[in-house]
């Protein structure tokens, strides 16, 4: 499957959306069965990027300033056992940048701790 048909266009939020809550939830969703290959792994990390590099744009800082923020990335089904590793890292980088890293998968969340 093609990276695109995995993650969608690497430089756009999937969804962005106001919770009852008061927070901002980013989600990056996955689609079908997401491989282990470095292709893969870079995508998914560029993709995560533009997401916390979202957050310090203008235009959020001026809509969300201050909201708390979550980056859901969601997926279908399991991923590759790579994937999960490579997710299980993240959950510090989101924080530098403010943001609570959440993983899905087949709609329930998972907790992944780095092994």
């Amino acid at each position: 499957m093609s990276i695109k048909k995995m993650f969608g266009k690497l430089d756009k939020i999937d969804i962005l959306a106001e919770t009852k809550t008061g927070e901002v939830v980013m989600v990056l969703v996955c689609n079908g069965f997401i491989d282990g290959s470095p292709e893969t792994q870079k995508a998914m990390l560029d993709k995560m990027e533009g997401y916390l590099n979202h957050t310090r744009s203008e235009e959020f800082q001026k809509e969300y300033g201050g909201w708390p923020v979550i980056l859901r990335v969601t997926f279908g089904r399991e991923p590759d056992e790579h994937i999960l590793a490579l997710l299980s890292k993240c959950p510090a980088w989101a924080e530098d940048y403010g943001v609570k890293l959440e993983i899905e998968i087949g709609g329930k969340q998972v907790r992944i701790v780095e092994s």
